[in-house]
């Protein structure tokens, strides 16, 4: 009979830290379906909206990554997601509607770096620009981590290494400070981008000092353990081409 007892513990422990679970993922998504919800109830000029290239890379990046990670994939758990999922697509074929692709999402980024050179705009600034304001509580909407790393992300693809830094750090402090609404993109991921993009810019010192912070967390992380030895080899050969030209100019 002890067993028995020891069994249903298990039981009762794990199937309430299913139920938990479930009920977070469930406010998640209703969080994720109200911002949403707010900002279409603020849209009162479509033209004027999406005259601002900060509201189209939010709602592309919405299809292209957030509807995915943070509502369908949840709800892909379920066994009866298959019925949602036939009568969505559907729904979709009926009214021939085609969702927005990563590449929609590069041309959106292309938008914001243009605007950004032409007219001289503060990443941070634009970062943290509001873009709607929930009526009912008065919080104010702006980009959150997810859709400043997908602009970073994108803007590397372009191989505009400087702005997709600048853009990747912005993400790095709004994980800091988002909800837990928004998980699709974690700050491991966001600091392994950074890396890659200081690299590209021959930031050595600065991409070194982002991977430590990355092992620290995760000290067997394998990707950050190659770039360690990548990048102390570049700041060695940095500092010997300092000394050589310290030398040529005291002969």
């Amino acid at each position: 009979m002890q067993s028995f007892l020891e069994m249903e513990d298990i039981f009762i422990r794990n199937f309430d830290s299913y139920l938990n679970k479930a009920a977070e993922e469930q406010q998640s998504i209703v969080r994720f379906l109200k911002r949403v919800a707010t900002e279409y109830e603020n849209i009162k000029d479509p033209g004027t909206y999406f005259g601002n290239p900060l509201n189209t890379v939010v709602m592309i990046s919405r299809f292209a990554n957030n509807w995915k990670h943070e509502v369908f994939d949840v709800i892909a758990s379920n066994h009866t997601f298959t019925q949602y999922q036939t009568k969505l697509n559907n729904e979709l074929d009926e009214y021939n509607i085609e969702k927005p692709t990563m590449d929609d999402l590069q041309f959106a980024s292309y938008d914001i770096l243009n605007m950004q050179e032409i007219h001289n705009l503060n990443t941070s600034e634009l970062a943290n620009a509001v873009l709607s304001i929930d009526e009912e509580t008065g919080e104010n909407s702006t980009l959150s981590a997810s859709d400043c790393y997908m602009i970073g992300r994108s803007l590397y693809e372009l191989q505009n290494y400087s702005f997709a830094t600048e853009w990747l750090q912005q993400a790095r402090q709004h994980a800091s400070n988002d909800g837990p609404e928004f998980p699709t993109v974690n700050r491991i991921k966001i600091l392994e981008d950074l890396v890659l993009s200081l690299n590209r810019q021959r930031s050595y010192k600065l991409a070194s000092k982002v991977n430590k912070e990355i092992l620290k967390s995760e000290p067997t992380h394998a990707r950050a353990l190659i770039n360690k030895v990548d990048l102390q080899n570049k700041l060695t050969l940095e500092r010997i081409k300092i000394s050589n030209l310290d030398l040529e100019e005291d002969l």
